[in-house]
């Protein structure tokens, strides 16, 4: 009989993995009756798995941010060796930064079970200007020009976001985990933005299911900001009071008025998309022919174009931020916190907030 399989999507980030994750998580009862679990863990994606397995913070560091405590990689671990369906996927994007030896780890741990490796990639151009707003939503201060040169005048090397490259060096990242798992094992699927159906007409092919078996779910989220969206957000992370720690910004910023924004609200007819200058584009493509080179080396499979990985096109210009912003994205901001927000705040911070209180109040008893 063939051998159980362990699917890991390992990435890479912004190339269509939340739309594939949250039809993965919608459609998971159905995913069974064809012999695949896609382990729920209360969220649509494994990124809480992933960085439990790299000893990942999730966060600013000294300011609040956690590190996912490593029984959540070893509960899973377990959920995998008990499950008696052929197949298991397990999808994080933030599986893709892991170094060569997590990934051995990985392959020592992971028993009884054939592991397959899955890419999804978009060319790196495409990736500037999304990887830049997924950067803004962890704080970022630098205008998109600045953060170019921080990621492109030295390639390999970020000071302002060193994951960048753990993430997108493409080439290498593809070859670490072929190196421990075998090229046969790793597939790699170039998304076609012209022909959005491709992404999941090439997962049901890997995965043997039938055609249209997995699709994409009607309301998807994580849309990209607008120029004045991302001016104001920004602006915000200028604004943001250092005292003020991780917690905070995530529950009222990046899970309030972005998440609110991205998942929710549409862009309105006319608002600027983000630019990007002719001289990034070009080393941007530059560094996108060495990776393709190089996955062309490793004889890995590929679904899709991927001569197009080193000359793709995007919206060509130097950025021009808007030095007002309309009142209706103002007002939208500041209406996104509701009663549900309340829960998501981490109960460490409500605890903090009640001991200074408390402290604050023995203080003023002593005084009278």
């Amino acid at each position: 009989m063939p051998q159980k399989q362990l699917i890991l999507h390992v990435g890479f980030h912004k190339s269509g993995t939340t739309a594939l994750q949250e039809s993965f998580f919608a459609q998971r009862k159905e995913l069974e009756t064809q012999g695949v679990l896609y382990p729920s863990v209360g969220w649509q994606a494994h990124h809480r798995v992933a960085w439990a397995l790299a000893r990942r913070r999730w966060g600013w560091k000294d300011r609040g941010g956690k590190t996912t405590p490593y029984s959540t990689w070893t509960r899973m671990l377990w959920r995998i060796k008990l499950s008696k369906l052929d197949k298991v996927v397990l999808s994080s994007e933030f599986l893709s930064e892991l170094p060569l030896e997590k990934i051995q780890l990985l392959k020592k741990q992971v028993r009884g079970r054939q592991v397959k490796v899955l890419f999804t990639l978009r060319p790196l151009v495409k990736l500037l200007g999304s990887s830049y707003q997924q950067y803004l939503k962890y704080g970022l201060k630098e205008d998109y020009v600045t953060w170019l040169h921080s990621v492109l005048d030295v390639p390999g090397k970020s000071k302002l976001n060193p994951s960048f490259w753990k993430r997108h060096m493409h080439g290498d990242v593809v070859a670490r985990w072929a190196e421990v798992f075998g090229s046969e094992n790793v597939s790699v699927v170039i998304v076609d933005e012209q022909r959005p159906e491709f992404l999941f007409d090439a997962i049901n092919e890997y995965l043997a299911l039938p055609a249209g078996f997995i699709n994409p779910e009607p309301t998807g989220s994580n849309r990209s900001l607008s120029l004045e969206e991302m001016t104001l957000l920004l602006e915000l992370n200028k604004r943001f009071p250092q005292e003020r720690g991780w917690p905070e910004y995530l529950t009222f910023i990046r899970n309030g008025y972005v998440r609110e924004l991205t998942d929710k609200v549409p862009v309105k007819a006319g608002k600027e998309k983000l630019p990007t200058p002719r001289w990034a584009i070009e080393a941007g493509n530059k560094i996108a022919t060495e990776s393709k080179l190089k996955i062309q080396e490793l004889g890995v499979k590929t679904y899709g174009d991927l001569e197009s990985l080193d000359s793709a096109k995007v919206l060509e210009g130097e950025p021009k931020y808007p030095e007002s912003i309309d009142i209706e994205t103002i007002a939208q901001a500041m209406l996104v916190f509701k009663a549900a927000t309340a829960k998501k705040f981490a109960i460490s911070w409500l605890l903090r907030g009640l001991f200074a209180q408390f402290k604050k109040g023995l203080r003023s008893v002593r005084i009278r």
